[in-house]
């Protein structure tokens, strides 16, 4: 099946499950973490884990994998020092995504992501922000990461935690100018008084963030990721105030309290019965595409494609 079949299953009122996180799962078999580049260097390091986890999402029921780009910027990778595998990073990536699709049988056709963010994987404060603040520069850079990946294969990008006012707008022009479909999922952070905050700056209300997005265009789908549970259902309050198009939810489960992203405690985690819980709850709210982020793993993809099919 094509990108256009899986629109069209949508169209006509199909829910479905995505994948779960990619970067966490491949922490808690074991890869090495780099600071801000986090888990882009697994992709050369561990290629096998990172092709099973792919092959577990499917076997589990994901209809999309998602290739592990999250990190995988100019930006970023310059930033560490990794700059010249820019090219080799993204590539690969989305060839492990594809080999683990071709390897894996699965009862519905299974289509491949490639993740751009302008969030950076880590910092000092819990407001991520892109330090470098040339949002033109930033354009171009993603403009020729999707083209890679375009050229090795995926059928569209997820544009990952999203809320940056001038950087989501860039994000969205770079994908569209590849020619690659596009699906668009933002993150929030609670605010002092109640409200939801941008992930990329707390202080900044969350609904400033989507107006802008929206009037860029180009977007298939739009939703709300990595951002708490029971914070879903209001941002998705607010983005259907500017969003008539389909849905996505798909919540992080990150550990309790101020612990370093590098000491997990995985069992923090949702419950797989609290995450269908919640996505019953966001179905009704006219969510169709379902999964998770950091800190959720197979046996949580498990329990969604498992309640959709019941």
């Amino acid at each position: 099946m094509s990108y256009s079949g899986l629109m069209a299953e949508i169209a006509a009122g199909a829910t479905i499950a995505i994948d779960g996180a990619t970067g966490t799962e491949l922490q808690r078999r074991g890869a090495r973490m780099y600071g801000v580049a986090w888990c882009a260097l697994a992709t050369a390091e561990h290629p096998d884990m990172l092709r099973g986890i792919h092959v577990d999402y499917i076997r589990a029921g994901a209809r999309i994998v998602t290739a592990n780009t999250f990190a995988t910027t100019r930006e970023v990778l310059e930033g560490t020092g990794h700059g010249v595998r820019f090219e080799e990073l993204n590539r690969k990536a989305v060839e492990l995504a594809l080999e683990a699709r071709e390897a894996t049988p699965a009862p519905h056709p299974v289509l491949v992501a490639g993740s751009i963010s302008h969030t950076r994987p880590a910092s000092k404060t819990r407001a991520w922000s892109p330090q470098n603040r040339d949002a033109a520069r930033f354009e171009d850079d993603c403009a020729e990461m999707a083209a890679i990946h375009k050229a090795a294969g995926v059928d569209l990008i997820l544009a990952e935690m999203m809320g940056d006012a001038d950087f989501t707008p860039a994000v969205m022009r770079a994908v569209k100018a590849a020619g690659l479909p596009l699906w668009v999922g933002f993150s929030a952070l609670p605010r002092d008084d109640g409200t939801l905050g941008t992930f990329t700056d707390a202080a900044k209300p969350f609904a400033e963030a989507l107006a802008p997005a929206v009037a860029e265009g180009g977007a298939d789908v739009m939703g709300i990721m990595h951002t708490k549970a029971e914070r879903i259902a209001p941002a998705l309050a607010l983005l259907k105030q500017h969003w008539s198009g389909p849905l996505m939810a798909y919540p992080d489960s990150m550990p309790k309290g101020e612990r370093s992203q590098y000491e997990r405690k995985f069992s923090d985690a949702l419950t797989e019965r609290e995450l269908v819980a919640y996505s019953r709850e966001w179905r009704q709210a006219g969510v169709q595409i379902l999964g998770g982020c950091c800190g959720l793993t197979v046996s949580h993809i498990v329990a969604i494609a498992r309640d959709l099919a019941a």
